[in-house]
């Protein structure tokens, strides 16, 4: 008895290698000439595919745009909430959090890019970066678990952190520059992931112990004028 099955698995097996290999080149052209500058052509002449089958996968143009910018954010999510793990100490989450994104973003620098580049904006219909966010899913366990310091603003230390990070891992002509290797040499790498520890470390270690008025009240408090 024949297994009429297997012909459609290996289809759907490759399928999904088609797709992989869709937003693996998508993530680099999108990185590197931004939205605007890569056509759906380039992409399916470069994968060895007929443009209707990046449309048959995602629709369009700003469709596979989107799927490859929310393409890690699961596995974001996943690396940070592991490294949270059943830790209490805040320097010892930070140490985690941070060892592991540095070395996730690091092998996903095209992808770091590419969401630099949608958070600056490209001229498109808005993506709703909230809705794709890992931060704000990150915020909310950390928050819930009870993490850092009572005063620290769980939100803007979130956005420190990826800020800091990005640009590291996007710095590559720096660090030529400055240590003459790239920081994906394993010694400047272990190098910089202490540094970048320590920096955030001492960011939440030097403020104030007393609870800070919200972003709002902040703004809206006058000026206080010098004695004369």
């Amino acid at each position: 008895m024949t297994n009429k099955s297997r012909p459609g698995r290996r289809s759907q097996a490759e399928s999904t290698r088609t797709r992989t290999r869709l937003l693996d080149r998508a993530e680099r052209l999108f990185a590197r000439k931004g939205y605007r500058g890569m056509s759906l052509r380039e992409l399916a002449r470069a994968c060895g595919v007929a443009p209707f089958t990046i449309q048959h996968h995602f629709g369009s143009k700003f469709g596979l745009y989107q799927a490859v910018l929310m393409r890690w954010d699961a596995e974001v999510i996943e690396r940070v909430v592991r490294a949270l793990g059943p830790r209490r100490d805040f320097a010892e989450v930070v140490e985690a959090v941070v060892d592991d994104l540095f070395d996730f973003f690091l092998s996903k620098r095209d992808w770091v890019a590419l969401t630099s580049r949608a958070a600056l904006g490209e001229g498109l219909p808005r993506v709703e970066l909230e809705d794709r966010s890992w931060v704000s899913f990150i915020e909310r366990t950390m928050h819930a678990q009870k993490v850092g310091p009572a005063h620290l603003d769980l939100r803007l230390l979130l956005i420190t952190i990826e800020g800091i990070l990005a640009n590291h891992v996007l710095s590559a002509a720096h660090y030529r520059q400055l240590f003459g290797r790239d920081v994906t040499d394993p010694r400047v790498r272990a190098r910089a992931k202490r540094h970048l520890r320590d920096v955030i470390l001492a960011l939440v270690g030097t403020g104030p112990e007393a609870p800070q008025p919200p972003l709002e009240a902040a703004a809206a408090e006058p000026e206080v004028s010098k004695a004369t």
